[in-house]
C-alpha cells in the first residue's frame, strides 16, 4: 500500500465560479448555470445548452497567456494554464525557490477540444492538436522542469492523472506533483457526436434543471467545462515549506470493465472492485466514509448501476450520504473528475455536503441519501469520489482531512 500524501494547493474553475471559494458556494447556492451555448451556435442540434464558464473566464486567460501563444493553443488548454497559476499560488509556489525539476505535471485530457475547420488557412493545427499540449504547455509556463505529461481515460482521466502524481512521489522522482485536468469541449463538433449517442438531456422546455441526477425523469447529461487542479505534496516537502496541508490525498482504486465501449456491467462488479481498492488503498473501512461525490451523470444507467454498487459495498441498507455535483457543473468530460476530487476537498475544509439539485422525482430503485435541494452540514473526515468513464476507465479516489 502506497502512502497518501498531502494537498497543499488547489483551483477550481466551474459554471458556478472561477475560484474554489466561489464556485463551491455556487454548488450550494441551487442557482442553475445550465444556459443556450453562446461560444458555438447551436442551431439545428438535438441539445442546445450546457454549462459554460462565468464571461470572466476570457479575462482570467488573458490575464496569464499572452495573445500570441493563446493563438497556438485551444480553449482547454488555455484554462489548464489558468487553473494551474491558480493551484500553485494557493500553495505559495509561484514566486518560492523550490527546485522545480522536483516537482511534475500530469493533466488528465480526452483530447485539447480543437475543433478543424474546413479554412485552409487556418494556423497552428498541429500545435493546437497536440494530445500533450496542456502539460507542456504548464511546464513551459510555470517553469517546472521534472515529468510532464498527460494521461487520458475519457471521464476519469483526472483521477488518473492524481494516481500518477502519487507514484511519482512514492518513488521518490519528485517532490510535488501538479494533477487535475481541464475541457472545454463546447463545440458542434463534440455535441453533435454525443447526441449521436443519445447521451444527452435535449429538452430545452427543463433546461435549467436538465441535469437531474438520480431522478425518476433524469434522461441524459449535460455537457460542461471547466477545470480543477491539486498541489500533491510529500509530507516532508510540505513540512519545509510551512505549506498548509488542506487534504490527504490516497492512492485511487483504479479497475476496467471489460464489458462495453460506452455503458458499465450492469451488476457494477467493477466499480465495486474500484471503491473496494479505494478503500483498502486508504486504510479504511466503509464506516469511515463520511460522503461519496457520486458519478451521477443524470443518465438512467449510470445513476442505477452506480446506486447498486454504493449499496454493495456501504450495505443495502448503506446511510452514507451521496450526492452528484454535475446536477450544477454539468460534466465536464475529462476535467469531471478533477473538478469533483477539489470539490471533495473543499467539502472537508467547510464541513458541508454539498446538494444533488433537481431531485424532484424520486426513482424506486434509487433509495439511497442523495441530500437532495440543500447543503448539509457535517462532521467529515474521509471522502470518496466516484468516477467512471467511456472506455471502462474507473477510478475512485479517497481524501481525508488533514
Amino acid at each position: 500500500m502506497m502512502p497518501g500524501v498531502a494537498v497543499t494547493g488547489m483551483s477550481l474553475l466551474a459554471g458556478t465560479g472561477l475560484d474554489v471559494e466561489t464556485a463551491f458556494t455556487g454548488l450550494l447556492s441551487g442557482k442553475s448555470p445550465i444556459r443556450r451555448f453562446s461560444l458555438f451556435d447551436p442551431e439545428g442540434l438535438p441539445c442546445t445548452f450546457g454549462v459554460e464558464l462565468p464571461l470572466e473566464a476570457q479575462e482570467l486567460i488573458e490575464g496569464v497567456v499572452s495573445p500570441r501563444r493563446r493563438a497556438q493553443m485551444t480553449r482547454g488548454t488555455s484554462l489548464a494554464i489558468a487553473s494551474a497559476r491558480a493551484a500553485m499560488g494557493h500553495a505559495g509556489l509561484c514566486d518560492s525557490d523550490v527546485d522545480r525539476r522536483r516537482i511534475a505535471v500530469v493533466l488528465g485530457a480526452t483530447g485539447t477540444g480543437y475543433a478543424p475547420t474546413q479554412l485552409d488557412h487556418e494556423k497552428n493545427r498541429i500545435l493546437k492538436n497536440m494530445a500533450s499540449s496542456p502539460a507542456a504547455w504548464v511546464s513551459l509556463t510555470e517553469k517546472i522542469e521534472g515529468p510532464s505529461f498527460v494521461v487520458s481515460t475519457a471521464c476519469s482521466s483526472g483521477a488518473y492523472a492524481l494516481h500518477a502524481g502519487l507514484g511519482l512521489i512514492a518513488s521518490g522522482q519528485v517532490d510535488i506533483a501538479l494533477v487535475g485536468a481541464a475541457d472545454s469541449a463546447l463545440s458542434r463538433l463534440d455535441v453533435g457526436g454525443f447526441c449521436e449517442l443519445l447521451a444527452l438531456c435535449t429538452d430545452e422546455s427543463m433546461m435549467e434543471s436538465a441535469s437531474r441526477p438520480f431522478d425518476r425523469t433524469r434522461s441524459g447529461f449535460v455537457m460542461g467545462e471547466g477545470a480543477g487542479m491539486l498541489v500533491l505534496e510529500s509530507f516532508e516537502s510540505a513540512a519545509r515549506r510551512r505549506a498548509q496541508v488542506l487534504a490527504h490525498a490516497h492512492v485511487p482504486g483504479l479497475t476496467s470493465e471489460a464489458y462495453n465501449i460506452v455503458s458499465p456491467r450492469p451488476d457494477g462488479a467493477s466499480i465495486v472492485r474500484a471503491m473496494s481498492l479505494a478503500l483498502q488503498n486508504a486504510g479504511l473501512l466503509p464506516s469511515d466514509i463520511d460522503y461519496v461525490n457520486a458519478h451521477g451523470t443524470s443518465t438512467p444507467q449510470n445513476d442505477l448501476v452506480e446506486t447498486k454498487a454504493i449499496q454493495t459495498v456501504f450495505g443495502p441498507q448503506a446511510r452514507v450520504p451521496v450526492s452528484s455535483t454535475k446536477s450544477m457543473t454539468g460534466h465536464c468530460l475529462s476535467a469531471a473528475a478533477a473538478v469533483e476530487a477539489v470539490i471533495c476537498c473543499e467539502a472537508l475544509r467547510r464541513g458541508i455536503i454539498p446538494p444533488t439539485m433537481n431531485l424532484h422525482q424520486r426513482d424506486p430503485e434509487l433509495d439511497l441519501d442523495y441530500v437532495p435541494h440543500e447543503p448539509r452540514r457535517a462532521s467529515l473526515r474521509h471522502v470518496m469520489s466516484n468516477s467512471f468513464a467511456f472506455g471502462g476507465h474507473n477510478a475512485v479516489c479517497v481524501f481525508s482531512a488533514p
